[in-house]
């Protein structure tokens, strides 16, 4: 499969100058980061592991049912009303029909029982007394809804060799607004202790620059910064907090300049792939890897892949893997 081939129906990779993506999210430039080859594997073939991680899909249905809820609410609900049509999406959204059961985590702690617990409890939290209140967009298509995933596309200000302009886009989780001030919230889930340390470590964080950014360019409004509401999930327990991430101009501008370094490597990467399929050998050589990030949370999806030999990896990539096209120019379905 040549990178031409490969990246044929992703719109967010140039046809000028093929295995190179010019429409930028912050999983692809996140993944680029940790390891080339991860990029490589992960975003410009599309690989992912066939059965996604509890952590994955844990996060997904946790956002996904956060924004059943903002719709609800938006269109009238009460909070017990959005509240029960919440857990009737997650509970639909855990059931798999094919094998007549429910999601089947062997988790401790990311499981259904703990999903369904940890959005009631969260919501109770944060919803019906939450000091935030979403933001209900104004004008265009949307007008009307919840400014709740709510996606982004502008132009970087940085632009390929071959001049294409490169874009940044994504999703921001919420948009909301406290003392007519306008925030972006986010939620992380995590198994450790809601620190200062744990907070902490979202400053500096790739995603959480890039939904900044993108509040400062496309909101109508100064976004005045992220608030991150934290949830603890335990076997037994889940807790919450909440604080503000902050990101002032001067580290944001910061953030672009190293974004572009970073973005430079990639067209090399890309450059140097076409060239050794232009002589017979795999692309793969391009993107090279980082061993030192092989361990990184409880290990790479890829490391399997990588310590074969290269000549073999192929084939256990089609076997342990199925792709799937991570294009973050297009609208995504639910969860």
């Amino acid at each position: 499969m040549t990178l031409l081939e490969a990246t044929a129906s992703n719109s967010s990779f140039s046809k000028v100058s093929p295995g190179l993506q010019i429409a930028v999210d912050s999983h692809s430039l996140g993944a680029a980061k940790t390891c080339f080859r991860l990029y490589y594997y992960s975003i410009v073939l599309g690989y992912q592991p066939k059965d996604l991680s509890p952590h994955l899909t844990f996060g997904l249905l946790m956002h996904g049912g956060r924004e059943q809820y903002y719709h609800g609410r938006a269109q009238g609900a009460g909070h017990e009303e959005a509240l029960q049509a919440t857990i009737e999406w997650a509970l639909a959204k855990t059931w798999n029909a094919a094998l007549r059961r429910p999601w089947a985590s062997d988790h401790p702690e990311k499981n259904r029982l703990s999903l369904l617990r940890t959005l009631v409890w969260y919501l109770d939290k944060y919803g019906d007394q939450d000091g935030l209140k979403t933001v209900i967009l104004q004008a265009g298509e949307m007008a009307g809804k919840p400014a709740v995933e709510l996606m982004f596309r502008f132009g970087s200000g940085l632009s390929t060799a071959e001049g294409e302009e490169i874009q940044f886009c994504g999703y921001l989780d919420r948009l909301a607004s406290l003392n007519d001030k306008v925030y972006i919230d986010d939620l992380k889930t995590t198994r450790y202790a809601l620190s200062a340390s744990w907070f902490n470590s979202f400053t500096p964080y790739n995603q959480f620059s890039m939904y900044c950014l993108a509040g400062q360019v496309v909101w109508k409004e100064p976004v005045q910064g992220l608030i991150l509401d934290g949830a603890q999930i335990g076997a037994t327990f889940s807790r919450f907090e909440r604080q503000l991430v902050p990101r002032p101009k001067e580290v944001l501008e910061e953030w672009v300049g190293s974004t572009a370094r970073w973005l430079q490597m990639l067209e090399v990467c890309a450059a140097e792939g076409r060239q050794l399929e232009a002589s017979g050998r795999d692309a793969a050589e391009a993107w090279p890897m980082n061993e030192s990030s092989c361990g990184n949370y409880g290990g790479c999806d890829f490391r399997g892949i990588c310590s074969r030999s290269p000549a073999a990896r192929q084939v256990w990539l089609e076997a342990g893997f199925r792709r799937r096209v991570w294009d973050p120019t297009q609208a995504r379905g639910d969860v």
